[in-house]
């Protein structure tokens, strides 16, 4: 007995220890092959030399492709090019958790260091084939008027490529910016400055031609109204008017004397015509 003890005790103390923490999952291999029971968070022990085991982090994994500026760790922006040719870059960040219960068949499939052989054998390959894929059926122009509609599209294109692979958990995609080339921004910038020139111009011309209209119709209007007086100056109006602005200054207070010329008939002598 006493022999068994210790020779149980020499395995122990000759036996090594992982601690896998909350969020992680450990894999054991045996002299190289891989056990497919996962190790849950906790404390594992295992024969140095004849067994290692490997800590997986499975959530909170974050793929960043972003340009340098705004960037510390993580890729460069996808670049593609659009239906007409033109480059369109696309940066993006992908959010993603390895499904717990598949972490050793992945590092069998993918190999070790989990994540980061599956993300340069599946997920990185994944994301940029299908934006270039996406970005080559759309003109440049087309991506431009439609850029809030189009990153939905890559959102959903990307949750759907990256799920089929049914060992990862895609938890969001996020479309951070679509640039565009520069000469296609500055002639968008010339068009609109174009167009709002054209609608200004437009105005313009509206407004004069209705200013146009309206002078046209008090023209006429004025015309009108000196036909119609010029109808209504008989020498009988004009005599009548005359003898009763006379007799307005004849009953003022100021005695002033006017003479005003006239025929034989008491006509005043106007030039009416």
């Amino acid at each position: 007995m006493r022999k068994f003890l210790f020779l149980a005790a020499v395995g122990i103390s000759s036996a090594s220890c992982a601690q896998i923490e909350s969020g992680e999952m450990g894999v054991k291999s045996t002299f190289g092959v891989i056990d497919k029971n996962e190790l849950p968070p906790g404390i594992h022990f295992f024969m140095p030399g004849v067994q290692s085991i490997y800590v997986v982090p499975v959530y909170d994994l974050t793929i960043d492709f972003v340009s340098e500026e705004s960037r510390k760790e993580g890729l460069d922006p996808i670049d593609a090019l659009s239906k007409d040719g033109l480059p369109v870059i696309i940066e993006a960040t992908v959010r993603y958790a390895l499904v717990p219960d598949q972490v050793a068949e992945l590092m069998i499939d993918y190999g070790r260091p989990l994540p980061l052989t599956v993300e340069r054998k599946l997920v990185i390959p994944t994301v940029r084939s299908e934006i270039r894929d996406a970005v080559s059926q759309y003109k440049t122009s087309e991506i431009y008027s439609m850029r809030e509609n189009f990153s939905t599209l890559l959102r959903e294109a990307l949750i759907k490529a990256l799920s089929t692979e049914g060992r990862i958990d895609v938890k969001d995609v996020y479309i951070r910016k679509i640039k565009f080339p520069e000469k296609f921004l500055e002639a968008i910038e010339k068009k609109q400055i174009a167009q709002q020139e054209a609608e200004r111009m437009k105005y313009v011309l509206e407004k004069e031609k209705l200013e146009a209209e309206r002078k046209k119709i008090e023209a006429q209007g004025i015309a009108e109204a000196q036909r119609i007086i010029a109808r209504q100056l008989t020498n009988q109006y004009l005599t009548w008017k005359y003898l009763e602005v006379l007799k307005r200054f004849a009953e003022s207070e100021n005695n002033t004397i006017i003479v005003a010329p006239y025929d034989q008939k008491l006509t005043p002598l106007l030039n009416v015509r």
